[in-house]
């Protein structure tokens, strides 16, 4: 088995290209000359523009802020991988020692400044501040800050004369990028890989830098056979398998209307190939479709015909691995004296399925765009009951256990609640049919208390609502596909004193709408699960529940005097759609 490159050997192989300078003070350089570029062949419809930054040297009887401001500016430019000109700004045993590899840190609102007292001759110390917005991992995955900490940003550099001009001795280990160098030399994209069953993507959002010798497909595709970020290790699988690297792609081209992406022979095994041709061929579709405008792709081996005949892979056959399950035209059900109703304006009939148990049902959770299955929390949050739209369907009891949480349908059929036995006793729950569930281990949740659980709609990431004493706060983690446990469990949405998680919802495969409370407001967050917070909040008064679909579909919400309400985008205020007792609007697989 081949080993997979390390972190360093990653970024050189695709030419990372991290940007570093500060945008806040005029103090900090800003490098070399700017000016607008576009990939290899101006031609080339995978090319997109991007700004370049040349790098320049030191300039002669530079001061020791101008020499740490160039430094900066130098390592910014990913038209040199090695960063030969910003070490020319190091002394030459600070360039055998630092390596812009070690860490990526991503600030705003830099300022360089001296910190050294008087007309100091043979040494001068530096300080680079500004406000900490995240870090790229190991694996090109961006982790924002944590917005409980302090995120005062603080970097030293010591300087000493080098026959008679200022060198830096000691830098901070990797490379320090402004927010706007950061934009300038990396793109955001989706990654696609695998669910356990082979017939599902999951999304990965990384971020990969721009390389000028190179197109962005072929550094995409590289970073698609690097595998998945931390997060989703041993909850998805690539169909490429273990044994390829980044080296293994020779190029990604384009002839006519097709995406030619040419690979080694190393990623040829036939078994494998005639297993997971199917989700090999939509994990390529997918991850290329920003770049490739729906062309047809056409695998090729070191330039050569596929072995065994073309291997072509038109995007219109895998659209029904979409990540998300439902689109925006899915409807929503809503409660109302027991009867299930479907959101629709020209319809106020209750489905065929009977009236629920004697005790008042809430929180429902809808298997699939053709209700097959709704499953509804008992008021009181002992069992759970589940129905079906065809004519005579029963409520069946399918959970009952102390505290569960609210029910969640997986894409595979499955049914999932937490139960809480005691104060930071939680144990998740499956069930599959009723009256069976099975335990399900979640060693991060178990010593919580759990209050909500939403597997997401690609049946793999799960989101949280848990509170380990120190204040509720919202989880993510993943489902693993060998042996079914909850890992990978990190904070999203830390605790805030005075703050409640009211709800939580899944808006498409990688956007986490977050309803919160305090004393004196309700709020409504979308939330990415790789980027933290991406929208102001909107106000959400009187409201209690809410469900969401992807985009355009609207938000939905419950609120404490039996109305479903509808996000309204244009006047961007909650409009009524549904009165009188209406409550637990939620879209399939919300």
């Amino acid at each position: 088995m081949r080993t997979r490159p390390s972190t360093a050997a990653l970024c050189a192989l695709v030419m990372a290209a991290l940007a570093v300078a500060s945008s806040a003070c005029s103090t900090v350089r800003t490098g070399g000359n700017i000016f607008t570029a576009r990939g290899p062949g101006k031609n080339d419809p995978l090319s997109q523009p991007y700004v370049r930054m040349l790098p320049a040297p030191p300039k002669p009887n530079a001061l020791p802020t101008e020499i740490v401001s160039g430094f900066l500016a130098a390592a910014a430019s990913f038209d040199d991988p090695l960063r030969t000109v910003a070490k020319q700004y190091l002394t030459g045993d600070a360039q055998r020692t630092w390596s812009p590899f070690d860490a990526v840190m991503i600030y705003d609102q830099g300022e360089v400044k001296t910190d050294t007292p008087g007309d100091d001759l043979t040494q001068a110390h530096v300080t680079l501040k500004g406000v900490k917005l995240g870090e790229l991992d190991g694996d090109s995955h961006y982790v924002p800050r944590d917005a409980s900490a302090s995120n005062d940003l603080s970097r030293g550099f010591t300087l000493v004369r080098v026959r008679g001009q200022w060198r830096i001795s000691t830098a901070p280990a990797g490379l320090l990028l402004s927010n706007d160098d950061f934009k300038r030399a990396y793109r955001s994209f989706d990654l696609y890989f695998a669910a356990g069953d082979l017939e599902g993507l999951v999304i990965d959002q990384v971020w990969v830098p721009i390389n000028p010798s190179q197109g962005l497909a072929k550094s995409l595709v590289q970073r698609l056979l690097a595998g998945p970020t931390t997060p989703l290790q041993d909850a998805v699988e690539s169909a490429f398998g273990g044994d390829v690297d980044v080296s293994d792609v020779n190029d990604v081209t384009v002839e006519g209307d097709t995406v030619v992406v040419d690979f080694t022979s190393d990623v040829v095994d036939s078994a494998r190939v005639a297993r997971y041709k199917r989700a090999l061929s939509a994990q390529l579709s997918w991850t290329l479709k920003p770049l490739t405008e729906s062309r047809r792709i056409e695998v090729r081996v070191n330039g050569e015909q596929f072995p065994g005949g073309p291997f072509i892979i038109a995007p219109r056959d895998y659209q029904g691995y979409d990540p998300d399950v439902v689109d925006a035209s899915a409807q929503a059900l809503y409660l109302r004296q027991g009867r299930l109703y479907v959101i629709d304006k020209d319809k106020d009939e209750p489905l065929s399925a009977g009236a629920g148990p004697a005790r008042q049902l809430t929180s429902l959770a809808v298997s699939d765009r053709s209700f097959s299955r709704v499953a509804a929390l008992e008021k009181g949050g002992g069992r759970i009951w589940v129905t079906g739209a065809a004519p005579g369907s029963p409520w069946e009891r399918w959970l009952e256990a102390p505290g569960l949480t609210p029910p969640s349908w997986d894409r595979h059929g499955d049914l999932w609640s937490v139960s809480r036995a005691g104060p930071r006793r939680s144990q998740v729950l499956r069930a599959r049919e009723a009256s069976r569930p099975v335990p399900v281990s979640a060693p991060d949740l178990e010593p919580t208390d759990v209050t909500a659980f939403r597997v997401a709609r690609d049946g793999v990431r799960v989101a949280v609502v848990s509170d380990d004493g120190h204040g509720q706060q919202v989880l993510v983690g993943a489902i693993t596909k060998s042996r079914t446990e909850v890992r990978n469990v990190r904070t999203l949405v830390p605790a805030q004193a005075g703050q409640e998680i009211a709800d939580i919802a899944w808006r498409d495969a990688s956007t986490l709408l977050v309803l919160t409370r305090s004393k004196n407001d309700r709020q409504l967050t979308a939330v990415s699960v790789t980027q933290g917070v991406t929208d102001t909040p909107r106000s959400a008064a009187r409201i209690e529940t809410i469900t969401a679909a992807p985009e355009p579909a609207p938000v939905l919400a419950g609120t404490s005097d039996g109305q479903v309400l509808m996000w309204d985008t244009q006047k961007r205020q909650w409009t009524p759609l549904e009165k009188n007792g209406a409550s637990a609007p939620m879209y399939p697989l919300g």
